[in-house]
């Protein structure tokens, strides 16, 4: 499809997931300053606008601004009038175990433990989530521009003491990352951009999560947040919609998502998860095997360990 704006938004869209992944792997290997000048070099060159900004998806006429004040949107206020009923729901359910909470999928732990509950996901609504936690999942949609409209995702985002999210960016800079403090002891912290921000309960922080941020929770209980994820203000309405309109349904993300990783098949029974490779996979993994005397590989702090006959 080719609009006004497409071809603003996608000309330079390989090179900045290159420059992404260059920049992303020297952060993984602690060299800030090196990571650093590569994203001043990608400005200097028209990639980006700012060198903590770096989405993928971009929309250059969005002026930079890594944080924003949660009172000019309409639907901070609305969150923070549902925070008691939200937070007797989240006490209620978990009161023994976080049930229904699933490691988050993005690989950007460097310690620590991260978990989530998924109401919405670019607009598909998840009913097991929403079932579980009615009275959150009837806020979210209280807020259409998060939900069935919402250009991310909604979801309880769970985070254990001890634990350290990489600096990372989001994937887009159209968009406003909203998190209500639900449960919040001392200790966790979010950095965006130059900004160190804390979270409190009843309270939203409202940023923009293309800009480069990362967390730590140095604490001793779990922070829990309500996570939404809604189109930027300044976002013309057209290309809104167009972003809108543009996104894939579920069912060919995960077939996306298996196709990349060679899963033919996946199947759950009674909570385990069991997964049948391509052949392409299933041929390149038993020559290994059999190449190592091998009867099993598993990964382990993302080394190959072997188990033997």
């Amino acid at each position: 499809m080719s609009t006004p704006h497409n071809a603003g938004i996608r000309r330079t869209t390989d090179t900045r997931r290159h420059y992404r992944a260059l920049i992303d792997a020297l952060l993984a290997e602690g060299d800030r300053q090196a990571a650093r000048a590569c994203a001043e070099l990608a400005v200097a060159q028209g990639i980006w606008r700012h060198p903590d900004q770096r989405p993928e998806h971009y929309v250059p006429s969005l002026e930079p601004c890594p944080v924003f004040d949660p009172a000019q949107f309409w639907f901070t206020a609305y969150l923070a009038e549902s925070y008691p009923r939200i937070r007797a729901e989240l006490d209620a359910v978990t009161a023994e175990t976080p049930a229904g909470f699933l490691p988050v999928e993005e690989p950007l732990l460097d310690r620590g433990r991260w978990e989530q509950v998924t109401f919405y996901e670019a607009g598909h609504r998840f009913a097991d989530a929403c079932a579980r936690f009615p009275v959150t999942a009837s806020v979210i949609e209280g807020i259409p521009e998060a939900g069935s409209a919402g250009p991310g995702v909604a979801t309880l985002s769970w985070l254990y003491p001890g634990t350290h999210i990489r600096p990372h960016c989001g994937g887009s800079n159209a968009r406003h990352r909203v998190h209500l403090g639900l449960r919040v002891p001392e200790g966790p912290r979010i950095r965006v951009g130059d900004h160190t921000l804390r979270w409190q309960e009843g309270a939203c922080l409202v940023f923009d999560d293309s800009f480069e941020h990362e967390v730590w929770h140095e604490g001793t209980e779990p922070r829990v947040v309500l996570l939404l994820d809604v189109s930027h203000h300044a976002l013309d309405p057209s290309l809104r919609d167009w972003i809108l309109s543009a996104r894939s349904a579920f069912d060919a993300r995960i077939g996306s998502y298996m196709s990349e990783r060679g899963i033919r098949r996946a199947e759950l029974t009674e909570g385990t998860l069991r997964l049948t490779a391509d052949r392409g996979v299933t041929s390149r993994v038993t020559r290994h095997l059999r190449e190592n005397n091998a009867s099993a590989i598993e990964l382990r702090d993302g080394k190959a360990r072997y188990e033997y006959p």
